[in-house]
């Protein structure tokens, strides 16, 4: 990933990171902005050097990570934090960055690949596909969640990224309910939405050519682009489906995630200026 062909911001280029930016700098509705240096998303950072730790500590002020992933996706990646050469059994820790492990599926893998398989009656078009797999994540991740929400709900909680392996679907949709919950434009989320497919635009061939190659998928080129992409109606058509079925997400973090409304009240305050 290099910062020559991304456009920045939104995009930071913190080495060993795909699809890292920063969601603050946005319009709500009352004219506020979303805070810059409050949450960042992220791919997978596994393989983050020490000099882009060095960078998220120093100069993006990243004190907390919330890592969504199931424990089938960090078994695959091997050495969870490889190439980061420290004696420390908590390789964050000299950066003063505490990580959460807080998994939206503890025990399934919900990676980009095995979305699209699980949803591959969907692959041929449109968004059902995707408005189905949110469904699933706000279902099944309260409880992460609701750890993030906590975490941005207190004084001065410092900068925190939140990531899942592409940074795509379950990151997606936390980072959809924090811009609902302070009133950014639809249209607005769906954008910033689909910017992953530029963050992403160097793994999708092989996140697409892996899929070919299962028999499930085989042959369906134009159904396994549609489910590796980030396309803006897919949001757009599950914050519809946010708003209908989980109450919008002020509802959503209320009643599924059990915050109070002077939590709620203080979340807000932390991510607009």
């Amino acid at each position: 990933m290099g910062s020559t062909s991304l456009p920045s911001p939104p995009f930071i280029e913190v080495d060993g990171i795909a699809n890292f930016r920063d969601i603050g700098g946005y319009t709500t509705a009352s004219s506020q902005k979303v805070r810059n240096g409050v949450v960042y998303r992220a791919a997978d950072p596994s393989k983050v050097s020490p000099a882009g730790l060095k960078r998220m500590k120093e100069e993006l002020g990243v004190t907390t990570i919330f890592d969504f992933r199931s424990l089938p996706e960090l078994q695959r990646t091997g050495p969870e934090w490889a190439d980061v050469e420290t004696d420390h059994p908590d390789p964050f820790a000299p950066y003063g960055i505490t990580r959460h492990w807080t998994p939206v599926f503890a025990a399934q893998d919900y990676g980009p690949e095995q979305v699209a398989l699980r949803y591959k009656h969907y692959t041929r078009s449109g968004t059902e596909g995707f408005v189905q797999a949110y469904r699933d994540i706000l279902s099944s991740g309260t409880e992460a969640y609701e750890k993030v929400f906590r975490h941005l709900a207190q004084e001065a909680p410092g900068g925190c990224l939140v990531h899942c392996t592409a940074g795509k679907d379950r990151t997606g949709v936390l980072v959809a309910l924090l811009f609902l919950l302070v009133g950014v434009e639809h249209e607005v989320i769906a954008e910033e939405y689909s910017l992953t497919d530029l963050g992403l635009q160097h793994l999708k061939p092989m996140f697409i050519e892996r899929l070919l190659r299962n028999p499930a998928l085989a042959g369906d080129e134009a159904g396994v682009a549609n489910m590796v992409s980030s396309r803006k109606e897919c949001m757009l058509d599950s914050i519809v489906m946010i708003n209908e079925e989980f109450g919008g997400a002020e509802t959503y973090i209320k009643e599924r995630c059990g915050l109070n409304q002077n939590e709620i009240e203080l979340l807000k305050r932390n991510l607009v200026a």
